[in-house]
């Protein structure tokens, strides 16, 4: 099932990047405008006569793949056409297409009224033969003409798609719920659609917006990023080929065990799996047992799996790191035997982990009321390709930044993930550049004022805690930045909560 669904993911994206790939081969609304502003200029120098026998005749100025200008006088009777001869002298007044729509008659009718603006009809597209969705610009010409030059629909979708590369359907990560809520809120048509596609983890996911046609936007973890451009410098491979959005919301460690467990020194050389291999759990995972000097025998399966094997005895531990709560641990029942074991957090982690808690509000059915268990957290991060500047991938990323930022707060709404609560657009990454639309989006919206504020309030907390050296260049900069941010996710979601009547 799981490798059915892979060829059929491979199958989209194969199908999506050629379709990109063909999306140049077809007009432009700015094109289809730009087009009829060459008529205007044309009609004004040298006149109508010299005008209309250049659209029909097809010069090069009027003819460009599937854009061609129409003229009609104001008694629909054509006047030139780039691409059927033989419809100029004949009158399209009566004339009504597939919809029923009176084609010339409503070109005439905008350009008399309004004097420009864009009608939808269907009509051959010259490109395909067939018959499709045309929106057409349309303006006045001189006294007694209308001109009209349009781009069809069914081409302009895939100019408006992004791809974004999410998580398995076998995995507990929170990313593909995380796309399907970006698809339900920003979808809006031709004018942008968020296409979800299946990925297999977090490292897959970077390699898969560096180098996987089609794909414009991925989902990963702070931990991985971090981590694969640290193993590409050691390498001697320096680049600036990602660029992130947003940082997103906190994943939490979720380290599930037998009752009878109670320190992570009792996994010393046992059997703990660390979800399927190349997902984002098994990627850092492997890491934070290393660094806290846990040395264990790694298997991989999924979490449903898992379980049964450590109700039998057969596994020691399963570990996944997901957005609380997560669906496979929200199915444990007391009389499973299960609990959770506190992940320690300290310094030996670095600055990619942050220390979190899984509460009896997140599980109740396992976790006693007014108990917590103590974890840690990674960060998931949306990121892109840094395209250069004025490209259609660049816009393409641009077009869903200005999307989704201006309407975060919808996000934060049932029936989303509730870890959109915890989203502070504001958030940075230490070490990394943020995609330039993304930036200058938050400089023109930032309430500095407020900012400036929580850092205040934050500091002196610090202050108050004896971490005097918080204003030094130190290792423990970073650290300290990553709980400001925290802190900042923290206040955020706390104000984002609703309220009980």
């Amino acid at each position: 099932m799981v490798r059915t669904c892979v060829c059929l993911v491979s199958l989209v994206i194969f199908a999506l990047a050629a379709s990109t790939a063909g999306a140049a081969d077809f007009g432009t609304r700015d094109e289809a405008v730009a087009m009829v502003k060459r008529v205007q200029e044309k009609f004004k120098k040298e006149g109508s006569d010299a005008t209309f026998a250049a659209i029909t005749g097809k010069m090069r100025e009027f003819h460009d793949r599937d854009l061609y200008p129409y003229v009609l006088n104001f008694d629909c009777v054509v006047q030139a056409h780039g691409t059927r001869k033989e419809l100029v002298g004949k009158s399209l007044y009566e004339f009504r297409d597939q919809d029923g729509k009176f084609v010339a008659r409503d070109t005439v009718e905008l350009a008399k009224t309004l004097g420009h603006g864009w009608t939808d009809f269907r009509w051959t597209n010259p490109q395909t033969g067939q018959v499709e969705a045309k929106s057409t610009y349309v303006e006045r010409l001189g006294d007694h003409y209308a001109v009209g030059v349009g781009i069809y629909k069914d081409e302009q979708v895939n100019s408006n798609t992004v791809a974004i590369i999410s998580g398995s359907p076998s995995s507990d990560a929170t990313y593909l719920q995380v796309a399907y809520d970006l698809a339900a809120v920003l979808n809006a048509g031709e004018n942008l659609r968020i296409l979800p596609v299946v990925g297999i983890g977090g490292p897959q996911n970077i390699r898969d917006v560096r180098s996987l046609k089609g794909v414009d936007i991925g989902l990963t973890q702070i931990s991985i990023l971090n981590n694969f451009r640290h193993s590409n410098e050691l390498l001697g491979v320096h680049d600036n080929k990602i660029v992130y959005i947003t940082k997103l919301f906190n994943l939490e460690a979720h380290l599930l065990v037998r009752s009878d467990t109670t320190s992570l020194e009792q996994l010393q050389g046992k059997k703990v799996n660390l979800d399927e291999l190349g997902s984002g759990t098994n990627y850092s995972i492997r890491e934070v047992f290393k660094r806290l000097g846990i040395k264990i025998e790694e298997v991989n399966m999924t979490q449903v799996e898992a379980i049964e094997k450590l109700k039998s005895g057969e596994l020691a531990a399963s570990v996944l790191v997901a957005g609380k709560p997560a669906p496979s641990m929200m199915r444990l029942k007391p009389s499973d035997g299960l609990s959770f074991l506190p992940i320690p957090y300290t310094k030996d982690l670095g600055a990619n982990y942050l220390p979190a808690s899984l509460t009896h509000d997140d599980y109740p059915e396992i976790i006693p009321a007014g108990q917590a268990v103590d974890t840690i957290a990674d960060g998931a991060i949306l990121i892109a390709y840094n395209w250069p500047k004025g490209t259609d991938h660049y816009q393409r990323v641009e077009r869903f930044v200005n999307a989704l930022f201006p309407r975060i707060a919808e996000f934060q709404k049932p029936p989303h993930h509730t870890k959109w609560r915890e989203v502070n657009l504001s958030s940075a990454l230490p070490g990394w550049t943020r995609f330039e639309p993304a930036e200058a989006w938050l400089n023109s919206n930032r309430p500095q004022p407020a900012f400036d504020q929580q850092r205040a309030q934050f500091n002196a907390f610090l202050d108050s805690r004896g971490f005097s050296d918080r204003q030094h260049a130190t290792e423990d900069t970073e650290p300290h930045e990553r709980l400001f941010e925290e802190f900042l996710r923290w206040s955020h979601a706390r104000e984002a909560r609703p309220t009980s009547n």
